[in-house]
C-alpha cells in the first residue's frame, strides 16, 4: 500500500484509521503515520522523538496540503 493510496482513502474517501488498520494489517506503520497528518506540526515535534520519522510525516503533510490546493 502506498502513502498516496492511504491519503486518498483516509482524506478523500473518509475511511477511518481503525478501518484502514483492519483492511491493511501489513501496513499499520504507514496507516499510523497517515493518521498523524491531522495533528499540527508543532505538536508533532513534541510527540515524535525520531527525526527521521518526524521529517517523513512533515513531508507527507506538505504533500497532502499541495494536493488539496490543486
Amino acid at each position: 500500500m502506498t502513502y498516496e493510496r492511504l491519503l486518498y482513502l483516509k482524506f478523500r474517501r473518509g475511511i477511518s484509521t481503525y478501518e484502514l488498520m483492519k483492511r491493511y494489517p501489513r501496513d499499520i506503520k504507514r496507516v499510523s503515520e497517515v493518521a498523524l497528518l491531522d495533528i499540527p506540526e508543532e505538536t508533532l515535534k513534541e510527540i515524535i522523538p525520531e527525526d527521521k520519522v518526524l521529517n517523513r510525516i512533515i513531508r507527507l503533510k506538505k504533500k497532502m496540503d499541495r494536493q488539496t490546493k490543486d
